[in-house]
């Protein structure tokens, strides 16, 4: 039986018995009710596993991004990182309408891989790009302006097109001037900039990806204990928010981690994101970054395009690259 209509866009066809029945009895069939809640609420809400009232975020936003925007665009555009070993990984490449973290400890490359998806996204459309501009919200250290430049003088190198309209595409392209950059040092301003600034930018510039180098450096340090409600509750703004405007504009957003120590099953410790499970389950696809002294490695730890895997890639002149 086909429960799709105009009154209800979602196709519960696509979901597992258990889910039809739950998204039924609550009465959510259209895609707009169901993005007014984040992840967490929603499931909470129609007691769903986290990996089905993913599945169901995903399939409300590419609804609602072909009702809004993205009708002209793809809905399933994939953005490619610039590391075939890594789209690979990905399932493609990197898909819109969601957020995609990544996180790691210091000086395993995540910053390289932003700066890189800052590139990317200028790129012809032949080359997995989508000729648009980036905004780059730092909230850490001052834009590493010299490093992107060093990568911009490698593209050339990087990047190869089958045919000379493409090529002169590609060397044409004012990279730095398409990249708008922010520089934010609280939780605050962070949320001014989310609300106000990136919304007005958004109907003048050609943006379609926002990244955030850190999410976490905001939230360290800010909140007394007394006040973790209040945390949890400025992440879940910031998430949803983002959310919104991924879904709206058809945008590609990420957000940088960092990562705390934690107990492992063996006693031992290991390295895990930060924010906790009040972040975590705002995320869409969570990437992880670590390092040896011989190598670094990128891991899908969850995520509603792929299975769970890594790979090893290194960090270049012209970026990063596999291995």
């Amino acid at each position: 039986m086909n429960t799709s209509s105009v009154d209800n866009d979602l196709d519960l066809n696509i979901f597992d018995p258990y889910t039809q029945a739950a998204l039924i009895k609550g009465g959510f069939l259209l895609s707009t009710n169901i993005l007014k809640y984040t992840e967490a609420e929603f499931r909470k809400k129609v007691d769903l596993t986290v990996e089905a009232t993913r599945r169901v975020f995903i399939a409300a936003a590419n609804i609602s991004a072909s009702n809004v925007k993205c009708h002209q665009e793809p809905i399933n555009q994939v953005l490619t990182t610039g590391c075939k070993q890594i789209d690979k990984l990905l399932g493609g490449g990197l898909f819109k309408c969601g957020i995609t973290e990544i996180s790691g400890e210091s000086g395993c490359g995540k910053t390289q891989f932003c700066l890189q998806i800052a590139l990317t996204v200028q790129l012809p459309l032949p080359l997995k790009g989508a000729k648009s501009g980036a905004a780059y919200i730092c909230t850490e250290d001052r834009f590493p302006s010299s490093r992107i430049q060093q990568m911009i003088s490698n593209i050339r190198f990087k990047y190869k097109c089958d045919n000379k309209i493409d090529m002169n595409e590609l060397y044409q392209i004012d990279y730095g001037d398409n990249i708008l950059i922010s520089h934010i040092a609280t939780v605050e301003d962070l949320k001014k900039c989310i609300h106000e600034m990136l919304p007005k930018a958004l109907l003048h510039r050609p943006i379609k990806l926002i990244i955030i180098d850190s999410i976490t450096a905001v939230f360290r340090g800010e909140y007394t204990l007394s006040e973790l409600p209040r945390r949890s509750r400025d992440l879940r703004d910031i998430a949803f928010f983002l959310h919104k405007l991924s879904v709206e504009h058809g945008l590609w957003i990420i957000c940088v981690n960092q990562v705390t120590s934690s107990m492992s099953d063996n006693g031992g410790k290991k390295l895990v994101p930060s924010l906790g499970l009040s972040w975590a389950n705002l995320v869409t696809t969570r990437l992880m970054m670590s390092k040896t002294q011989s190598s670094r490695y990128i891991e899908v730890m969850f995520s509603p395009h792929t299975a769970s895997t890594k790979v090893p890639f290194k960090v270049t002149e012209q970026g990063i690259e596999s291995n």
